[in-house]
């Protein structure tokens, strides 16, 4: 592991906050380690696409003269994924082709973390369009793992796991539409939420997401523990959850789910977690997922409806033509790229997967909107489903992009994927304890529930947590 990885007896948001209430701990001092922690690794791992240094200690010196310490964030410094709009501020989404988009204000979420006393000191790199799992584009460049430099951060919210993962950012907020916010939790060996598609207002936030693929997307946070993810969602969601129900209910136990995993260090933390919730009072409710197979076939079918056609359209400026795919392909075999090559690789694609009708379009979203809804039904007020985030541990740099992007049903991503498009609240949790005896990286669990369980699925996360860690 690299020798600049974040302690993980570090404090987190809660504690961190605990010191600051009773001036143990200033502001500015806070801050000003954050901000050294970034300038220290971002060299190497690339995980900040902008600092606001000034801004941010002008902040804290605001706060520490008189601030309101009762704020639920109050003085805690935090990053920010590009994609989100700030004010005064250009949003690429990692894009050397695209015209910028510039911001007048700052997004809803942003609003939101600013008016709870929480200090932004800086944006996190995303892959081109936010739409693969490595973070890496022309316009910023690499991302690398905080426990690997040679290895991939994920993606799409991968700045914001490498920079937490760091200890350069006390929590970070992203975006998750195929795990783009638990994939690089799970790999830079932090904790990672995506609530329901409608929890966190996405006003502000680029893409805006219309079409049938919108009830996959959420907003939410990357932290340093379970109760750090659970206090930014109180701050960010329209409906904050209720106090935790540290009660039995049922654990949904998948029959015929395509499930496959590389390492057995992630059995041993599946198993671990499955006990500490089993302990808790829950009992086995065993329930048929073979549908989930034909499902995950799709999932690029809607993906490609919904964005292709934009894809293309903002990729075709008068600096660089229209976009074509084919030509770019040649551009990139003589060395003259003007996209990431992981985005090439869905444009490369769509005319073999994009539906040809609407009429199949339609057919495929009616499919999903059964699913969410028979799946809602059976996880219930009472039900939890713990799986692993992944079926592979944090992958070398170019190989995620190229197992992720592969044609069929592919088990190492059914789990995350799966509470995209059921639309579920879904939290990973880093399995510390059962770190890979030959990489020492660890593997990661998750915990989804039914939208309005939120409170049942953050106590079974503690309990998976202390069980793990």
């Amino acid at each position: 592991m690299h020798n600049f990885k974040r302690n993980l007896l570090e404090p987190d948001a809660v504690s961190l906050l605990a010191d600051l209430r009773r001036g143990v701990l200033t502001s500015v001092q806070l801050v000003e380690a954050h901000l050294a922690r970034i300038e220290r690794t971002q060299p190497q791992m690339n995980g900040a696409t902008q600092l606001f240094r000034d801004a941010a200690l002008a902040q804290a010196q605001q706060l520490d003269r008189g601030g309101d310490k009762s704020l639920p964030l109050f003085g805690l410094p935090c990053s920010v994924k590009e994609t989100f709009g700030l004010a005064g501020e250009q949003v690429t989404a990692g894009s050397l082709r695209m015209q910028p988009e510039v911001h007048r204000q700052d997004a809803d979420i942003v609003q939101r973390l600013k008016a709870a006393g929480a200090i932004v000191i800086a944006r996190s790199n995303v892959p081109e369009f936010a739409m693969t799992a490595e973070s890496a584009n022309l316009r910023y460049g690499r991302t690398s793992n905080p426990l690997d430099l040679a290895r991939a951060a994920g993606g799409s919210s991968g700045g914001e796991g490498a920079l937490v993962g760091a200890g350069g950012s006390v929590f970070g907020v992203g975006s998750d539409i195929l795990g783009s916010i638990r994939i690089p939790a799970a790999f830079c060996g932090v904790v990672g939420f995506k609530p329901h598609s409608t929890a966190v207002s996405q006003r502000g936030t680029w893409p805006s997401v219309t079409g049938n693929t919108s009830s996959w997307l959420a907003l939410g946070p990357l932290t340093r523990s379970v109760r750090d993810a659970e206090l930014v969602y109180n701050v960010i969601a329209d409906q904050p959850a209720p106090p935790g129900r540290d009660a039995g209910g049922r654990l949904i136990v998948p029959r015929n789910f395509p499930l496959t995993m590389r390492a057995p260090c992630i059995a041993q933390a599946l198993e671990a977690a499955t006990s500490a919730v089993l302990r808790q009072g829950y009992q086995k409710d065993a329930q048929d997922f073979a549908e989930t197979r034909q499902l995950y076939l799709n999932i690029p079918k809607l993906i490609l409806d919904d964005f292709y056609d934009d894809w293309i359209r903002l990729l075709s400026t008068p600096e660089y033509g229209r976009f074509s795919p084919f030509k770019e392909l040649l551009a990139q075999l003589v060395g003259k790229p003007t996209v990431d090559s992981g985005l090439l690789r869905w444009t490369l694609i769509a005319p073999l997967l994009r539906p040809r009708s609407p009429g199949k379009v339609a057919e495929i979203a009616a499919r999903f909107a059964a699913a969410r809804t028979r799946f809602h039904a059976m996880l219930g007020a009472d039900g939890v489903l713990v799986l692993p985030t992944l079926g592979l541990l944090a992958p070398k740099h170019g190989e995620m992009n190229r197992l992720s992007l592969k044609p069929g049903v592919n088990g190492l991503f059914t789990a995350h994927t799966l509470g995209n498009y059921l639309d579920l609240p879904a939290i990973a949790i880093p399995a510390w304890k059962f770190r890979d005896r030959l990489t020492g990286l660890p593997p990661s669990i998750s915990v989804m529930c039914a939208p309005g369980a939120e409170a049942r699925l953050f106590a079974a996360a503690k309990r998976i947590e202390a069980a793990l860690s």
